[in-house]
């Protein structure tokens, strides 16, 4: 036994070990007698080999089975491969850090921070465990451990309410999920970012909709109650019990017979119109509609008269800071009041200098176009003519003051050339030309310079009142009217499609309000009352007469059919039906006598009371010289009596029954056609508002002299019927003289709302919207360009960004369903009419393509067919019909940020005193007033520059800016400076050197002046040179940039690329107009050719979005994970991706810039070199002598010099350009000196 070493440390009467167990075995009583008491040695046998028990080879119970070479196979294979240690586990923890890894490798990181194995190591290991034995286990593994990875939490499987909304939301999380993952570049499916992020969102469409409906049939998932969701499908209510439904006969079951009793009576046969059969619909008893709550949507600080308790708690310590900081500012609060008092007073000074030398004076177009001049000259680059006038030399090469010499010379020639317009008369054709289209006498005094405005100049002489008066009427009334509809709207949008055909056939009056619930009837009362309250306006306006509205007061609402196109302006008021052309003795003997017939219970032919039969319709003329009466049956006999009774005088009109509606396919929904009422009202009123508007101004003339229209220009308005009515074109303005400019002021209004006339363009101009969607509101460059740009702009035109809270606090309470105050003021008067949405990519109010969509929702309760069936109608109306491939809520989002910049800029203008109307004309004038009623701008934007609009707004906005508040430029400037010599303080790197290196569109100062910023702005990074290019942060930075387009000296905006068009056709010719040269890879032959400019030409309509197939984001994201060559930027995936987002951060590589430059040197040099062997060429037989074989070539000598000077600095080289060399030995000797210096960067002989 064992010798106790503590025996020391035990009690005494535990010391004495004799009568203690002999043995160590607690069983030792059990055991017999001979066994006991026999102690158990521990014996330990140290071995590099396991035991037999516990080693699994060949211990299988089948393994006697199985053939030889398998029995040596270790069972342990089907947990870890032996060969690279990599078992179920390492597999389940790289599916549960898959996200982790994949923002690692995007991020440009190697290996992720807490594991051993760099990211490439962990794949192959992955992927060697998942080919060799037991790849079955590890697969689960892995894909166990990817569905707990947290990305895939985001799958929403139990939000969705349809399998539509299910599979839309969980393609989303699964694009995400497989976006963020680590993308494996040996797969042979899923080697890029672009097809795994496809894939996820396939699979999370796929599993989301599977998931949910398994998770509800397993109880999983909490059922709301239908009576407080109010998702009510038509099947929904079919199953509610009987006293909580109600249902009710539809219209149009019966046969309706068509001709005179006594006709039908012979023959029910002929003019039988056939029933539908019978039409239940089933309503609900109650209807529980979520109702819209009223907030004022103004910042505490802007309600009159009343303080906030709100963040009360943080009341004391803001009075502490406000009493403690107050001490020390309050000494300053002189100097601040003062400095801010002189900036008042130059501004009110300067505003009224600005407006009397460039808006209101007589010179205003000279002193406009001569500054636009000087700005042209002073950014232009060295030794550049200006227009054709060369720079003496002694004032070349002199800075700033060659910069002034040119400003100098554009102001002159601007100023000079309006004065020689103004002298100048354009052609007599040109004026007829015009006279015709626009329906006046030939304008006898037309200048260049008057025609040159009035093409380009946005509402040109104008009055300010017109102006206003459009405000008020186009905007404010016509959006006033839309929301009031639009109410209403969302409220009929709620019931289910039965509930919404009986809403309908109320609003028709082919049902009773007795026999529908109050509920359903008190949403037909409210669309009524709507109704009405528009109507007596039109009789107020004219439109119609009080005995028209008073037949159809009850009955009125707008019919529309399928397949038809949408009313335009004033198809409301014509006549319902069909009209016929008949003579008064027709109408006595058929016409007066044809009416609509049914049967009754009995088989009785009795008159459909509803329906008139035919009716007379318009006026007619009796006696020569009397004016027209009414068409009635006492004229129709005057008629007759006067010798008339075969002439074509009447005007007949059939309404259509509701079985011949039914047949044309009535749409029979309610919410559909209070949208539609509201729309048409909206649009015909206000604008006939207008025309009366205007006719009451003191500038419109009823009956001038002719000494008075002479002298003040006037036009006489015509007095023509608008088609298919009995009303004027132009309401109480017809007839009337009014001046020419506002003549065609209104002209140019009528043009943009009607639209193109010819479908071709109609055609074009919807693919070019599309087209533009696709490069502004669905780039998210260019929303991150547009959100920073409104905030500098917002400073310019001297907004206040504190109420910008506010303004997205306004819109957040819109989107829950409440009604905003100070939104639906703003939106009343037309402060968000001329977005760029709206105007540009054709988006409104009570846009019919955002509710159409409505009867098109995938209904979980029917069955697979029927979904399908339905989802696809779905996809192809919104998605494909619509022109909006599922990006509509990036063009809303794109809308959004520029209205809450809008909405902002109003309640800053009111809290400055404006009232409503000025307020809203300036917050539509800052933030680019899209409408723009100038001939020549609008031709310009849709055919040859569609993005010139934002260039034509901005320019005087940055003018205005300059002149009166110059301290706004200043204070940016100072910025941009302070932030880049930051950077090439603490950053890495040689700035000069690198900017001399970079793409000549990212060199120089921001609009090409030289008092502001770079456009490229260092960044104080250590590791590598980085710069941040801030043009597109800039409004209208790049006015003056005259060195980045395909056409020289032209600036950027004013670049020529046609839209769609030009996207097309330029690359199928073979040229690539972006890079101002030939698509590479042609050449071979012309079926390569016409297969590489396709695929051209395809890739420039992708829209630039991250991750979708073949878009310039994902080449470059792909890029920065792949390409390893020399020329190959510096960047992770992390950066690339924030340069597709907007934020363009560059690492500068010296020497990648200075590779790429000394090709682009080469490039040019070849061809100069081509240009003097053609001038050699030319001269060796005898196109042309010696002289002029010396002039080109000094021609020539020079622009090699220029060349010369240019690239030396940016490849760091002395290229020894010696004057009067032989150029044509000189070129070659360079160009071999660039091969080498690229030979040296490529480490190739």
């Amino acid at each position: 036994m064992v010798a106790n070493i503590f025996k020391d440390l035990l009690p005494e009467e535990e010391r004495d070990f004799e009568n203690q167990p002999k043995t160590n075995n607690i069983f030792n009583d059990l055991l017999p007698e001979e066994e006991r008491d026999v102690p158990i040695k521990n014996e330990f046998k140290l071995s590099d080999t396991p035991d037999d028990k516990y080693e699994l080879k060949e211990k299988g119970l089948f393994d006697d089975l199985l053939p030889e070479d398998e029995k040596e196979k270790s069972l342990t294979k089907l947990y870890t491969d032996p060969d690279t240690e990599f078992g179920v586990g390492d597999a389940f923890v790289l599916g549960l850090t898959d996200t982790i890894r994949g923002v690692t490798q995007f991020a440009g990181g190697e290996k992720v921070f807490f594991m051993d194995d760099d990211l490439k190591t962990q794949q192959a290991k992955l992927n060697a465990a998942l080919q060799g034995e037991g790849g079955g286990l590890i697969a689960a593994a892995y894909f166990g451990g990817a569905i707990l990875d947290p990305a895939t939490w985001l799958i929403p499987v139990l939000r969705g309410k349809t399998l539509y909304k299910m599979a839309l939301s969980g393609g989303v999380a699964g694009g995400l999920a497989g976006a963020l993952g680590y993308v494996d570049e040996n797969s042979f499916y899923f080697d890029t970012r672009t097809k795994q992020a496809f894939a996820g969102a396939a699979g999370g469409a796929l599993l989301s909709p599977l998931l949910g409906k398994t998770l509800e049939a397993a109880k999983l998932r909490k059922v709301t109650k239908l009576l407080d969701e109010q998702k009510f499908s038509d099947e929904d209510i079919a199953k509610l019990p009987d006293k909580l439904k109600r249902t009710i006969s539809l219209p149009g079951e019966e046969d309706v017979f068509v001709g005179t009793e006594k006709a039908l009576k012979k023959s029910r046969k002929k003019g039988k119109i056939k029933g539908v059969g019978k039409r239940d619909a089933i309503v609900r008893e109650k209807l529980k509609l979520k109702e819209i709550e009223t907030v004022d949507g103004r910042p505490k600080s802007l309600l009159p008269n009343k303080d906030s308790n709100e963040n009360f708690i943080l009341r004391g310590p803001r009075e502490f800071f406000k009493t403690i900081l107050g001490g020390f500012a309050k000494p300053l609060e002189p100097v601040v009041k003062g400095v801010e008092g002189v900036k008042a007073a130059y501004t009110k000074k300067m505003g009224a200098k600005y407006d009397q030398y460039f808006r209101t004076g007589p010179n205003a177009g000279e002193f406009g176009t001569g500054a636009a001049g000087a700005l042209y000259g002073f950014a232009l680059p060295e030794d550049q003519s200006l227009f054709g006038v060369d720079i003496p030399k002694d004032m070349q090469k002199g800075g700033m003051t060659e910069r002034f010499s040119r400003a100098a010379l554009g102001f002159m020639m601007g100023f000079g050339g309006v004065k020689l317009a103004k002298k100048t008369q354009v052609p007599d054709f040109i004026k007829e030309r015009r006279a015709k289209v626009l329906g006046m006498s030939v304008e006898e005094d037309l200048s260049v310079a008057s025609y040159l405005a009035k093409m380009f100049v946005d509402g040109y002489k104008v009055p300010k009142v017109v102006k206003e008066i459009e405000t008020e009427d186009l905007q404010g009334l016509r959006n006033k009217i839309e929301l009031e509809f639009f109410r209403i709207f969302q409220r009929a949008n709620q019931l289910s499609t039965d509930e919404r055909k009986v809403l309908y056939n109320l609003l028709e009056g082919d049902i009773k309000f007795d026999v529908v619930p109050k509920d359903l009837a008190k949403i037909a009362k409210t669309a009524r009352k709507q109704i009405t309250r528009i109507t007596q306006m039109y009789i107020d306006a004219g439109l119609i007469t009080e005995e028209t509205a008073l037949r159809n007061i009850e009955r009125y609402i707008k019919r529309s059919y399928g397949g038809k196109d949408l009313s335009k302006i004033g198809s409301e008021l014509r006549a319902r039906g069909v009209l016929e052309t008949i003579t008064p003795n027709d109408w006595i003997k058929s016409y007066s006598k044809t009416k609509a017939f049914k049967l009754d219970d009995a088989g009785k032919l009795i008159r459909v009371n509803e329906h008139k039969g035919w009716e007379l319709f318009g006026n007619v003329q009796v006696k020569k010289f009397e004016e027209p009466i009414r068409a009635t049956d006492d004229a129709v006999k005057s008629l007759i009596k006067a010798g008339k009774g075969d002439e074509p005088l009447l005007t007949a009109r059939w309404e259509y029954t509701k079985q011949e509606r039914l047949g044309m396919t009535e749409i029979e929904d309610g919410a559909f056609a209070i949208m539609e009422t509201g729309r048409l009202m909206a649009q015909t009123l206000p604008r006939y508002k207008f025309y009366a508007d205007i006719a009451a101004q003191t500038f419109t003339k009823t009956t001038p002299t002719a000494e008075e229209i002479l002298k003040l220009d006037l036009v006489e308005v015509p007095s023509t019927i608008r088609t298919g009515t009995i009303q004027k074109t132009y309401g109480e303005l017809a007839g009337k003289f009014i001046p020419r400019e506002v003549y065609e002021n209104i002209f140019q209004i009528n043009k943009i709302a009607e639209g193109p006339s010819k479908p071709a363009f109609k055609l074009y101009r919807n693919l070019n919207q599309i087209w533009k969607a696709s490069k502004t509101a669905w780039n998210p460059t260019v929303h991150v360009n547009n959100i920073v740009s409104n905030l500098v702009l917002l400073d310019l035109v001297d907004g206040s960004a504190s109420l910008l809270p506010a303004a997205v606090k306004a819109f957040n309470d819109q989107s829950k369903g409440k009604s905003v105050k100070i939104l639906e003021e703003a939106s009343n008067l037309g402060v968000f009419s001329s977005n760029y949405v709206k105007q540009e990519l054709a988006g409104g109010f009570l846009d019919p393509d955002k509710v159409i969509p409505a009867y098109y929702k995938t209904d979980p309760k029917k069955n697979v067919f029927e979904n399908a069936t339905n989802m696809s109608d779905f996809i192809y109306k919104d998605l494909i019909k619509k022109n909006k491939f599922g990006l509509q809520k990036l063009s809303d989002y794109y809308a959004l940020e520029d209205s809450i910049f809008r909405l902002a800029l109003y309640m800053d203008r009111k809290n400055k005193g404006y009232n409503e109307v000025q307020a809203a004309q300036d917050a539509r004038k800052s933030f680019i007033d899209y409408n723009i009623q100038a001939p020549g701008i609008n031709a310009l934007r849709s055919l040859p520059t569609p993005f010139l609009a934002y260039t034509y707004r901005v320019i005087p906005i940055l003018a205005e800016t300059a002149v009166v508040r110059p301290w706004k430029f200043a204070k940016y400037a100072v910025l941009g400076y302070t932030l880049n010599n930051l950077g090439e303080i603490l950053g890495e790197g040689d700035p000069d050197a690198e900017r001399a290196a970079m793409a000549e569109q990212l060199q120089g100062k921001i609009g090409g002046l030289p008092f502001l910023p770079h456009k490229n702005i260092k960044i104080p990074t250590t590791d590598k040179a980085r710069y941040v290019n801030v043009t597109r942060y800039v409004p209208g930075g790049d006015i003056f940039d005259l060195n980045s387009g395909t056409i020289p000296l032209v600036p950027q905006p004013l670049q020529m690329n046609f839209g769609i068009a030009g996207e097309v056709l330029f690359p199928m010719l073979g040229f690539d107009l972006f890079r101002g040269d030939k698509i590479k890879g042609q050449g071979i032959s012309e079926f390569d050719d016409f297969s590489i400019r396709s695929k051209f030409a395809l890739k420039k309509l992708i829209p630039n979005f991250p991750f979708i197939p073949g878009s310039y984001s994902t080449e470059r994201i792909k890029k920065a994970r792949t390409d390893k060559s020399v020329l190959a930027r510096s960047e992770s995936e992390l950066l690339a991706f924030l340069n597709t987002v907007g934020v363009k951060i560059e690492e500068a590589d010296i020497s990648r810039l200075r590779t790429i430059k000394g090709f682009e040197y080469r490039r040019r040099l070849k061809g100069i070199e081509e240009q003097i062997r053609a001038v050699y060429a030319d001269f060796n037989r005898g196109a042309i002598d010696e002289e002029k074989r010396d002039k080109k070539l000094i021609t020539l000598n020079k622009k090699f010099k220029k060349l010369s000077d240019t690239y030396s600095e940016a490849l760091n080289m002395d290229i020894n350009y010696q004057e009067g060399a032989e150029l044509s030995e000189v070129v070659p000797r360079i160009v071999g000196a660039v091969k080498k210096q690229t030979e040296k960067i490529f480490d190739k002989n």
